[in-house]
This record gives C-alpha cells, structure tokens and sequence, in this order.
C-alpha cells in the first residue's frame, strides 16, 4: 500500500487507479482466503477422520488448551499437509492472474504472439491423474508421503495455487498462517459437523471464469469438545 501510495503522489497513477487496484487485492487476497477456509472446512466435516487426525496432532504437540498460532505451524505438518491439500484441490482461482508476454515467444511447438493474454490452467495441473495418486480425492497424507517435498510456494510446478517467480502472489504470506490458525483453532475446539438431518456438506463447484467457490453455503455445527 506504500507503494501504492507513492506512485499516486508522484503522479505515476491517478486515484481511480488506486481505488482499482486496492478493489482487486481485497477480492484477490481477503476472498479467496475465504473461499479457501470455506472449502477447508466443508472437507473437514466431510471427512471425520481427517478432522480427528488433525485435532490428535495439535494435541500431541501443543498439549491440551494451547491455541495455535502461526509459529506453531512449522510444528504442525499435518495442519500444513490439510492446508495444501484444500489449495491443491479445491484451488480458489482455478487459471491464475492473466499474464502477458512483451516479446514474441515460443512453447512446445506452438508460437505465443508478443501481447498474448497468458492464462496458466493451475488446477489441471495440481488435479492431473497422470501426475498425482487419486488426484480426485482429499488426502492431506500425500504431502507427507509421496509428496513431501512439495510446498505451496511454487517449488514443484505441478502445484502453483500462488503463481510462481517475480509476479506469483504476495497474498501467500498471509493466506497461508490466516488459513492454517483458523482451521486449526475451529478443530482444536470444535467438533465440526454437518448441519442437521445432513451426512455431508454439498461440495458442488460455482466456478466462475477465474473463481472456484463452493455452490451452496451451508450452516455446520460447531460443537465444543469436552475439557
């Protein structure tokens, strides 16, 4: 915001821009937060065991009563492991941000005209059968067996829910902990459950042309766990 600022009062943008660009970083960093808690709780209830293996872990290593904060995180691989999981495959902005080339360019074959609007298919990618085991299901334990290398930062470029290089998403250094404190307090504290006369919460897709929302909210229980 500094930056922006700046640039306004040296004349390098206008207002209108400022207001433009503050309008997407709050729709680009604040609601896909939230689309992304959103989906992270909906598999939670939707997968009891996954809820309890979660709930288990902050126990084991943050003891009973202690509220998660962002350093724990690096202590809680299984917390991190859901947190990709839910990015991997529910992935919040399915085709990235629109890049553009300045120069005439060329990729596999095919020739990219300078000034092409460059869209870059991130959930195929992260949900390929051919390059993730049971790549339709929600299993957080791949990022701590067969994919544990992989981080959400753009080291492997079969999972980029931020982009990756000069122009990936500074969103991440927030959305991550703001993910992670958020599904793992709710756990820690609540048994979450779907809502009533319900066995499962509806994970129908809304996609829009650069959004992944769930189709219908629903209401959950919360119920407190006993001291």
């Amino acid at each position: 915001m500094d930056h922006i600022l700046e640039a306004e009062r040296k004349g390098e943008i206008n207002h209108d821009n400022v207001l433009y660009i503050v309008e997407n970083i709050n729709v680009a960093g604040i609601e896909t937060t939230l689309w992304s808690i959103e989906w992270g709780i909906a598999e939670l209830v939707n997968h009891p065991e996954i809820q309890q293996k979660l709930r288990e872990e902050i126990v084991a290593v943050l003891g009973a009563g202690a509220a998660v904060t962002e350093p724990d995180l690096e202590r809680l691989p299984y917390l991190q492991s859901v947190v990709k999981e839910t990015l991997r495959l529910r992935m919040a902005i399915p085709l990235l941000v629109p890049h553009m080339n300045l120069s005439d360019a060329k990729l596999a074959g095919y020739d990219i005209p300078a000034e092409s609007k460059i869209l870059v298919n991130a959930w195929f990618l992260a949900n390929d059968p051919k390059r993730w085991v049971r790549a339709d299901e929600f299993r957080p334990e791949r990022f701590l067996e067969e994919e544990k290398a992989v981080e959400a930062h753009g080291n492997d470029f079969r999972f980029v829910p931020f982009g990756v290089g000069r122009r990936s998403c500074p969103g991440i250094i927030l959305a991550l902990p703001i993910i992670g404190i958020t599904l793992g307090r709710l756990v820690q504290n609540f048994q979450l459950l779907p809502p009533p006369g319900q066995d499962k919460i509806d994970t129908t897709e809304k996609p829009g042309q650069f959004s992944n929302q769930i189709l219908k909210h629903a209401t959950i229980v919360c119920k407190p766990l006993e001291a």
